[in-house]
């Protein structure tokens, strides 16, 4: 279970920029394979947010968001040597948008394929901070006045820190920041069954 918060600037193809800010809930569910695979699949709603361009504001409505993960974590296994995780995420959201001015209503489509490559150090076999270097790409599908748009983030990269801590081996509780590129902040709670 976890919340995230994200800005980022949206670039569109008649060369208009939109300040994107969004709040999301999402539900995961990970298992973890032989050899230290890892697969995930997350469901949520997005719970609103804003989009900020040059004299035009809308709302952000309430939507659904979804996504899939492939992770990897190589090295670490020891508590000398820092873990490198690899991480390959596909998702995609969809919401309704109002503009502030005339309320007029245009949905908005969203996907976004990402690879995350995070070093972090394992401490006392429960805390692991960690640095995170992440590429992604996708298109934004919206249609005011009527008029098709395809957009994308105008950053494509993101630089975060983070942590995990491992409680009694059974629960979990993280925290990551995104601080460059696009921003953002997801915090979460895990329960191992």
């Amino acid at each position: 279970m976890a919340y995230g918060f994200s800005d980022t600037r949206l670039v569109f193809n008649d060369k208009q920029r939109y300040r994107a800010l969004q709040w999301a809930y999402t539900l995961s569910f990970v298992a973890v394979l032989k050899r230290g695979t890892v697969l995930g699949a997350a469901v949520g709603t997005l719970a609103g947010g804003e989009l900020y361009g040059a004299g035009d504001h809308w709302q952000l409505r309430p939507g659904v968001l979804w996504s899939f993960t492939v992770a990897r974590r190589f090295l670490g296994n020891r508590p000398a040597v820092p873990f490198l995780l690899v991480a390959g995420i596909f998702s995609g959201s969809s919401a309704s948008t109002v503009r502030d001015a005339d309320g007029q209503r245009v949905g908005l489509h969203a996907f976004d394929a990402k690879a995350d490559l995070s070093v972090g150090w394992t401490l006392g076999d429960a805390w692991s901070p960690y640095l995170a270097v992440r590429a992604f790409g996708g298109p934004v599908l919206w249609k005011p006045d009527d008029q098709a748009r395809l957009g994308s983030d105008l950053y494509h990269v993101s630089l975060a820190a983070g942590f995990n801590l491992n409680i009694a081996n059974r629960t979990s509780v993280y925290f990551d920041g995104a601080f460059l590129g696009m921003r953002g902040m997801s915090a979460g709670l895990a329960v191992r069954f």
